[in-house]
């Protein structure tokens, strides 16, 4: 990770996700043949649009968290320029081939974009169907140190002992995955901050490295520490959904923001894309107020 070689994320992060997916997905689909098994009226029920009473936090830190996040929106940007999608396209110099070359640029993003929603979509509901079937039956609810204990019981309960140690593979394979990830682009993230802030010159290679480089060691164990302190994985994983949620709101503002400035007309015409777009926004906004009014006491969800 010091050296910044955007390969080894690269790498790690299909390799792990890959084996993750197809497992998972694999569980679910086999859950019918096991004692766990479901039906199309279980998937209907669970698809409902509703949120109990008392679980809006929950909700908001499961929309925030799953899926292809704030986070993972804004860092996709670092990965296109470590990957070289900007530097193929050159700077804007009002030519028909620049506009060709970044059209091209575009539909791989689009690409990008329409694999990762369907890994994720696949992965969490997969996960969804499988904690259902398996952990709500059982009434087994993850809570402190027990977490990853309750989880795997979502593959022991249908495997048995193999299903303990595909598990445990499976639970290092994603953490690892992860932990490269955001040690990668966390640090890229909030190096471009500083250089916004005007704290060093961003434009300045050497000295966009060393800050990079800097934080890539400093932050690590930092949040072991915070771990070790608070001890309660499940209580942060849901701080962290929350304020994904809350970050995703200013994600989509940016979006707008930056489609209207900066974005050439002929880049964003796909009526397609611009109702998927609106849509989204929409859902998104809808899930802020629903949250901020449920806070005040209005009495929403069912």
């Amino acid at each position: 990770m010091y050296t910044g070689r955007y390969g080894l994320v690269e790498k790690a992060g299909f390799i792990t996700v890959v084996f993750f997916t197809l497992s998972t997905v694999a569980l679910a689909v086999g859950l019918p043949w096991t004692d766990f098994g479901y039906g199309g009226s279980d998937l209907a029920s669970g698809l409902t649009l509703s949120i109990p009473a008392g679980t809006l936090g929950f909700a908001v830190a499961m929309f925030g968290i799953t899926g292809v996040g704030a986070d993972e929106m804004t860092t996709y940007t670092y990965w296109c320029l470590e990957k070289g999608y900007a530097r193929w396209t050159g700077p804007d110099d009002g030519t028909e081939a620049r506009a060709r070359r970044a059209e091209g640029w575009i539909r791989v993003m689009r690409i990008d974009a329409l694999t990762s929603w369907v890994v994720c979509t696949l992965c969490t509901l997969s996960f969804y169907i499988i904690g259902a079937a398996i952990l709500h039956r059982q009434k087994l609810v993850p809570e402190g140190n027990d977490m990853i204990t309750a989880l795997s019981r979502m593959y022991t309960d249908t495997l048995g002992l193999a299903g303990k140690y595909l598990f445990l593979i499976g639970a290092i394979a994603v953490l690892y995955s992860t932990i490269i990830a955001s040690t990668a682009s966390v640090p890229r993230l909030w190096t471009n901050t500083l250089g916004l802030l005007g704290v060093f010159d961003w434009r300045n290679v050497k000295a966009r490295q060393r800050v990079i480089r800097v934080l890539t060691v400093v932050l690590p164990p930092l949040w072991a520490a915070f771990y070790l302190y608070l001890q309660e994985p499940v209580l942060m994983v849901q701080a962290g959904g929350i304020a994904g949620g809350i970050f995703l709101l200013a994600v989509v503002i940016a979006v707008w923001r930056l489609r209207a400035t900066e974005v050439d007309p002929r880049f964003r015409r796909n009526p397609v894309l611009n109702g998927a777009l609106v849509l989204s926004s929409t859902a998104i906004g809808a899930l802020g107020i629903y949250s901020v009014l449920d806070v005040l006491g209005f009495g929403v969800g069912s």
